[in-house]
């Protein structure tokens, strides 16, 4: 809790006349000052939900797997509550008063963002206030404000704050390792040949294990992961706006055979190069995105 002359303008939300498995169930959203250590909380005994907590000015601290954290302007933590985790004002650590913007919500059927989100961003998540996603959050509460409030429209505009929070990384990643730069800048040059990870680690001069483990710490993916989504997207191109046969689009995007080409086509497209054109040609697309 903080102290009377801080300020806190929380809503909490229990809609009697909401779906039964909504995509998302909001909770809670708020926006508070606090500068004494009488703010504290503990996640061992809370509700099954998720938090997310956006610092607008001054810091605060929170506590993962024992270690603290400072959380400064810009910055948010995204926490599976129940859990091990606290956060709190500690007056020696944050001078000045903490002021954020939070939001509580039961996952549903979007608990896969949540995890997009944990394992692409982490807990602790670097966020422009310009950004899409923060923007949203100060919509949402506005919008909490009001009597008698649409659940179904709080929940789709918490839905879209996921969406728009799984987008961060390209707004506001932190630098990217030299490492992880080169690595992609030759797997973009050498993808219509049939060059495999262990080729760009030994142009990385790095071992192919060391490539891959700083390359999935930096994107949240792997080279081979990377490679392969960089030559299906020059197939759909190929696909989309030519009409050259299948081996040679095969060829021109590095896979070893033109079975190959279709089986890992199939796999992440869902149908085969064949009626992917067929369906594009269709459906009139003039651009098809991967």
């Amino acid at each position: 809790m903080c102290k009377k002359e801080d300020k806190k303008e929380n809503y909490a939300f229990h809609f009697l006349n909401d779906v039964e498995h909504p995509v998302v169930r909001l909770h809670a959203v708020g926006k508070e000052r606090c500068s004494t250590d009488a703010y504290f909380w503990a996640n061992d005994n809370r509700p099954d939900c998720y938090l997310f907590q956006y610092t607008l000015s001054g810091s605060g601290t929170v506590k993962i797997s024992g270690k603290e954290e400072i959380v400064g302007q810009g910055t948010g933590f995204f926490l599976k509550l129940p859990g091990s985790e606290c956060y709190y004002f500690d007056k020696e650590k944050n001078e000045a008063p903490w002021e954020f913007i939070y939001l509580l919500f039961e996952g549903g059927a979007a608990e896969e963002y949540c995890r997009y989100i944990e394992n692409h961003l982490g807990r602790i998540i670097s966020v422009p206030v310009y950004s899409r996603a923060i923007e949203l959050l100060f919509e949402l509460h506005g919008q909490a404000k009001r009597p008698n409030e649409n659940p179904f429209l709080l929940g789709s505009m918490v839905f879209s704050f996921l969406c728009a929070l799984c987008d961060t990384g390209k707004e506001g990643e932190k630098a990217e390792p030299l490492l992880v730069t080169e690595a992609k800048e030759y797997m973009e040059q050498l993808f219509a040949k049939p060059s495999g990870i262990s080729d760009v680690a030994e142009m990385c001069h790095v071992s192919q294990s060391h490539l891959s483990r700083e390359f999935y710490k930096a994107t949240g993916m792997r080279p081979s992961e990377y490679l392969t989504k960089l030559r299906l997207e020059k197939a759909v191109d190929l696909l989309s706006s030519t009409s050259v046969q299948l081996a040679q689009i095969s060829t021109a995007c590095g896979f070893s055979s033109t079975n190959y080409f279709q089986k890992v086509f199939r796999k992440h497209m869902k149908m085969s190069p064949a009626q992917f054109r067929k369906y594009v040609k269709k459906e009139g697309y003039l651009k098809f995105q991967i």
